[in-house]
């Protein structure tokens, strides 16, 4: 079993480098994903396939790596992310222009899991709609529950002003991930 650990004992310079690491695979992600759609659009595709045929051609890679960042993050800023999803598109394929999200999930994100036990997939699995599919609902059960645990526990001491201030984000955001999920098996169906 996973052991979980609490973001401020996490070595520091560990983290750093884990960020720093999260940043490079993310701008080179975008980099192929820029150049996969200037391909398409030479070749004389439309902009929404030429998106798709880009989208695509990383869509494996995109998931493994966000599977991480879904699984290390901390909880209130995966609130703060998933209130923004609405202007990624219906499947994602706005998400790489909204580059400043993802940089801000990866801010708040460590190497070792602090919320869930849960683990990402490898790009193989993930390019998979199917497999990919089941991580996001267990996902998404997952972090439901933890959000609306913390939303509804009494805060300690410390933690008093910090929880009162993210618990409508961890609400809202459950809601949000739950019609999101709607939204994506509707589409596919």
């Amino acid at each position: 079993m996973t052991t979980l650990y609490d973001p401020s004992q996490q070595d520091p310079t560990a983290t750093a480098g884990y960020r720093q690491h999260r940043r490079t695979i993310w701008q080179m992600l975008r980099v192929h994903h820029a150049d996969t759609l200037a391909e398409a659009q030479a070749r004389g595709f439309g902009v929404d396939v030429a998106r798709r045929a880009a989208g695509i051609s990383i869509r494996g890679e995109t998931r493994s790596w966000m599977s991480e960042l879904l699984t290390r993050a901390t909880v209130p800023a995966l609130a703060e992310f998933l209130a923004g999803g609405q202007s990624w598109g219906q499947s994602g394929e706005h998400l790489m222009d909204h580059s400043e999200a993802v940089v801000r999930l990866i801010d708040h994100s460590y190497p070792l899991p602090t919320w869930t036990v849960l683990g990402p997939l490898a790009p193989a699995h993930a390019l998979d709609d199917g497999m990919w599919s089941q991580w996001v609902h267990v996902w998404r059960e997952q972090f439901g529950a933890v959000a609306r645990s913390q939303a509804a526990a009494p805060p300690t001491a410390e933690e008093g002003s910090t929880l009162r201030r993210w618990a409508p984000w961890l609400t809202s955001a459950a809601v949000i991930l739950g019609a999101t999920t709607i939204v994506v098996v509707a589409t596919r169906e």
